[in-house]
């Protein structure tokens, strides 16, 4: 338990305060058009490794960020338009859908694979 939450913490001080060569790929991801980059990922909430270990996902203030967690690739950012946050996500036991909920009366349902919303109630 004590070795996941040191390994977190470096996921994040690196992704949050080093440059990135993946991250101009994703400058971009969900924003407005006439929008030309976004600076920074957003105010982290909570953070999920998939059952197998191979992902993490990060709710963040701007949506859901996947990550590959051998290489620290950004696989999607899940976010819904008309929802300016995600406080919290956890992986199904498959790690095939991510539950997300933005103020907590309203959730998510995304296809981990395509990084596509699959239901919100």
């Amino acid at each position: 338990m004590k070795t996941t939450l040191v390994f977190t913490l470096i996921f994040i001080t690196l992704f949050t305060f080093l440059p990135n060569a993946h991250a101009a790929d994703t400058t971009k991801w969900g924003l407005p058009d006439g929008a030309i980059l976004r600076l920074g990922k957003g105010r982290v909430g909570t953070i999920a490794y998939s059952p197998d270990g191979t992902r993490l996902a990060v709710s963040s203030s701007i949506g859901v960020w996947i990550y590959d967690t051998e290489t620290g690739e950004e696989l999607h950012l899940l976010f819904d338009e008309n929802s300016f946050s995600a406080r919290g996500a956890v992986f199904s036991p498959d790690g095939n859908t991510i539950a997300s909920t933005d103020d907590g009366e309203t959730f998510h349902l995304w296809d981990t694979k395509a990084g596509e919303l699959l239901q919100k109630n």
